[in-house]
């Protein structure tokens, strides 16, 4: 039998492939392809398709709207009909199902999952055909039979409607069934009339069937509104059933009556909405409510056959790279390949699931021990760690896991996820590509920092927070050439706080965005107000977070302050981190230059304890590169850390940059710094942090200049 395949899709390209996906499944297939949903509509009403390849996002009408027009249509109402579609919206996907769709397809569309659904939903229409077209000649015959004495006008009515009808004795033998429930085995009524079912159902089939019927002949009583499965010529076919007493006239059960509606399209399309609720569209895996569900049956398994199971929270590495750069199709075609290598990498007892962005879920069952999970994580990172090809372009990724014990660490669905999520960015702390088990400890401190996130709220809204100012020197000439601006916290209970107390925090809650933007505008108004006075300060150089870049105004904010309080060009400095330029490069690139532009100066701060990248070295507008402290603490003893810091200063010169030593405590790092090429120190040694009146003692008479203590 030949299969016509229409396609519609206003995209020239997406028809080619789709057409070359119908030629590649044999020469009984071929495709009419239309660009116009308009056109396909008109070239239907005088020929046939058997199956429907609708793109959803057309500009004529939507793939929702086509298949309703189709289907309000006599010869259309039974055509199956996919949708192509992108997007990743379900009321997009129920508003299709509710216009008559049979199944979904999304795009990039591989060969295999066209054929393989095409052919499925053929063989369906194929089959509910050819039983349509036995009762059409059933009906053909019984008008051209002269003599219909033989069939009473009931017995004709039941032998052409397309509904199972049939009754069996008490043993199981067909005392009657009708065209349509004969067409389903490929045979002709008369010759089954006599046979048992278990000579022609599947055994499993018979079984159910058998059971069914004892429990009738038993009872008298009717079993309504069931589902029952039947296989035709290799088509699964689902029928809505009843089964009821075949009574004789002194009112005795002698058999059973069955009749059953063909359902197989209405179930198609509540499985596909069943799936919907419960699973992730963009890679078919489970979504948080099937976890959820998943989650408490292992909770229960594991109580009750007392062997371990575990939560494991899996977190992607640099995805927000690559999807930034490379795209969100990009972004999605990795997020499936990594779908499919969870669940490649997991056996029956394991469940994974997609519970947001590149965020996964995995349950694992009958563990004999942590080592298991061990294994298991290390299985999991070592398989996404491998090369993805995308696109002819190779990406390399990682991921992190936390995991989270059960019964161990506790048995409420809610709690372990909490949990396993304490442990995830703990791994991402211990450097990424990594798994931890979560500790009461990480809880203990999960909830110290709840209540700091609550108290630095507070603290935002009552001005606990202020400002101190630590120098930054030329190393040879000893003037006071900068200052950075240092966050503290004057808290009510816990006394003078430093950054490393709550910046952490700051970071997790969003909250850094508020705090930045009042440093800034703190720094700004000391600008202004020293100014006033008569009073010129150095820069003063602001740490900014890379979470601050994640907000599309921070630029224009920092701007229009420095615009509001009329700072002078260059008084106003940045600091940065590579970790931000690693993470999202091109945007921040764009801003740092807007920056730069607006006459604020940037600084590389941390140098050396990141990626160190020469490239973002070269591309950036830095003005200043900030040496680690962590080098500058071992010079005295390492001729490596004095090699690394000679070369990096050699390098930050030729970049046009000046190079500042910070964490300087003794006079000889200053003296071993100035000799490695650095241009300007910051520590203890030089200055501490300064208050607001210190600043105004030490810059009242002008420039002040630092000069090391004379033995």
């Amino acid at each position: 039998m030949h299969a016509r395949i229409v396609i519609v899709d206003d995209r020239s390209t997406n028809l080619r492939v789709y057409a070359q996906y119908v030629a590649m499944m044999g020469p009984e297939y071929s495709a009419k392809c239309f660009h116009s949903a308009i056109d396909a509509l008109k070239w239907l009403e005088t020929e046939t398709a058997d199956l429907l390849i609708v793109d959803y996002r057309m500009p004529e009408m939507n793939g929702a709207e086509f298949i309703s027009k189709i289907r309000s249509r006599t010869v259309g109402a039974h055509i199956p009909a996919i949708i192509i579609t992108a997007r990743q919206d379900r009321e997009c996907r129920i508003t299709a199902l509710d216009a008559g769709a049979t199944d979904f397809l999304q795009t990039p569309v591989t060969h295999i999952e066209f054929r393989d659904r095409a052919q499925l939903l053929l063989g369906q229409h194929y089959r509910q055909r050819e039983l349509n077209q036995s009762l059409e000649i059933n009906r053909a015959g019984q008008q051209g039979n002269e003599d219909k004495a033989g069939k009473s006008i009931l017995e004709q009515i039941i032998d052409t409607t397309p509904i199972l009808i049939n009754a069996t004795d008490r043993n199981g033998k067909f005392l009657f069934l009708n065209s349509y429930q004969a067409a389903l085995f490929g045979r002709d009524p008369n010759e089954l009339v006599g046979k048992s079912i278990a000579a022609i159902m599947d055994p499993d089939l018979v079984e159910r069937e058998m059971r069914r019927n004892a429990i009738i002949l038993e009872s008298g009583v009717t079993i309504p509104n069931f589902e029952e499965k039947f296989v035709s010529k290799g088509v699964e076919l689902i029928f809505h059933c009843n089964k009821s007493p075949l009574l004789n006239k002194d009112n005795q059960a002698i058999g059973i009556l069955t009749t059953g509606l063909d359902i197989t399209a209405r179930k198609f399309a509540e499985q596909h909405r069943t799936h919907l609720a419960l699973h992730d569209m963009l890679t078919g895996l489970p979504n948080r409510t099937l976890l959820a569900q998943w989650m408490r049956t292992a909770i229960d398994d594991s109580e009750s056959n007392k062997r371990g199971a575990a939560l494991l929270l899996l977190d992607l590495d640099r995805f927000k790279v690559i999807n930034d750069t490379r795209g969100h199709q990009t972004g999605d075609v990795l997020l499936r390949q990594v779908a499919e290598r969870i669940t490649s990498a997991l056996d029956s007892n394991g469940f994974a699931a997609r519970i947001g962005g590149d965020e996964f879920a995995i349950v694992l069952q009958n563990l004999e021990d942590n080592t298991n999970v061990a294994a298991i994580c290390t299985r999991l990172l070592a398989k996404i760690g491998e090369p993805y090809t995308i696109g002819g372009v190779e990406q390399l990724i990682g991921a992190s896991i936390g995991v989270a014990l059960i019964p161990e660490d506790g048995t409420s669905p809610d709690e372990l996820l909490r949990l396993a999520d304490l442990a995830m960015y703990e791994a991402k702390s211990s450097g990424r590509n990594c798994f931890c088990f979560f500790s009461s400890q990480m809880n203990h401190i999960a909830q110290m920092n709840a209540g700091v996130e609550v108290d630095l709220r507070e603290a935002l809204n009552t001005e606990q927070l202020f400002l101190e100012y630590q120098p930054i020197i030329d190393a040879n000439s000893g003037d006071h050439v900068g200052l950075e601006a240092l966050v503290r916290w004057n808290h009510p209970t816990r006394g003078r706080l430093a950054p490393a107390d709550f910046i952490k925090v700051a970071n997790d809650s969003g909250l850094i965005g508020r705090i930045g933007a009042w440093v800034v505008e703190a720094v700004c108004k000391l600008i202004a107000d020293f100014t006033r006075q008569g009073i010129e300060l150095p820069h003063i150089a602001v740490n900014v977070s890379p979470k601050q870049f994640q907000y599309a105004a921070m630029c224009t904010e920092i701007l229009d302050l420095v615009a509001k309080y009329d700072v002078p060009r260059g008084k106003l400095a940045i600091e940065i981190t590579e970790e931000l330029l690693i993470d999202n490069s091109l945007k921040v690139h764009q801003q740092l230059a807007k920056l730069q532009a607006g006459g604020i100066q940037i600084s590389i701060d941390d140098f050396g304890t990141g990626y160190s990248s020469l490239q973002y070295l070269r591309d950036l507008p830095a003005t200043r590169l900030k040496i680690d402290q962590t080098f500058i603490s071992r010079i005295e003893t390492s001729a490596t850390d004095r090699a690394i810091i000679s070369t990096i200063a050699h390098l930050a010169h030729a970049l046009d940059m000046r190079v500042v030593a910070e964490g300087v405590e003794t006079e000889a790092q200053f003296a071993l710094l100035r000799a490695s090429g650095c241009d300007e120190v910051q520590g203890f040694l030089t200055g501490r942090p300064l208050s607001v009146d210190e600043l105004h003692k030490l810059f009242a008479n002008g420039r002040a200049r630092f000069r090391l203590a004379t033995k």
